[in-house]
């Protein structure tokens, strides 16, 4: 494999997937196949979508379908958003349970905040049926909050976000979590690349690097789910 080690490899990824699924193997063995340094750049999926376009970022890694004609995508992994809250809720919420609960969303113009209101009306539910709602701009900030919030019995503090971004809360028993009664909340991530860039050729090892961090992953929630 030939490549120019004086030139950082740049991957734009999500702030779920760059904050919670790289960081550690995934990273170091990117760095190993492509012998050079790696950049990891976290942002959102249009400003990443963007960035592959013009050639600012060699991958990106998105979390929610926005599909440009220009670009090369791939399905790599399954992800499932879930309500967590740092005290016990019932594992599978009804619409009367939903209007007791003080929701952490993300920003009214984020596109995970739009691909979660398209789950929530299939259950005829929106973001006014919960009790009250606060607005925080990324993932990391959200789950953060529920760490920090004060037990509340009648009205639990609750956040929509990935089980794969809580996973170690979940096994030292700091969260629960909770689905919809008839709507699993399953969605894509995405691979991208743009055809035109001279990085291309490397992007089936990146794959290959990145679907065994798919099965560790999977592997991780049999074991511990």
């Amino acid at each position: 494999m030939i490549a120019d080690q004086n030139q950082p490899f740049k991957v734009g990824a999500s702030y779920t997937i760059g904050s919670h699924i790289l960081p550690g193997e995934p990273m170091t063995h990117m760095g190993e196949a492509l012998q050079r340094r790696v950049a990891l750049n976290i942002t959102t999926c249009d400003k990443i979508i963007e960035g592959v376009k013009c050639q600012q970022f060699d991958l990106g890694l998105i979390e929610t379908p926005l599909f440009d004609e220009k670009l090369n995508y791939q399905e790599w992994m399954e992800d499932e958003l879930v309500i967590c809250s740092k005290m016990p809720i019932p594992p599978i919420v009804s619409q009367k349970e939903i209007q007791n609960y003080r929701l952490i969303a993300r920003k009214e113009d984020s596109l995970t905040r739009l691909v979660i209101s398209k789950f929530l009306a299939q259950e005829g539910l929106s973001y006014q049926s919960f009790y009250s709602i606060s607005e925080i701009d990324n993932a990391t900030a959200t789950i953060q909050s529920i760490k920090w919030s004060k037990p509340n019995p009648q009205h639990p503090t609750v956040a929509i976000v990935s089980q794969l971004s809580i996973e170690d809360e979940l096994k030292k028993g700091e969260f629960y979590i909770a689905r919809l009664k008839n709507t699993p909340m399953m969605r894509t991530f995405y691979l991208i690349y743009n055809p035109q860039h001279h990085q291309a050729p490397y992007f089936p090892e990146i794959t290959k690097i990145l679907k065994r961090c798919e099965e560790k992953i999977l592997n991780h929630a049999l074991l511990t789910g």
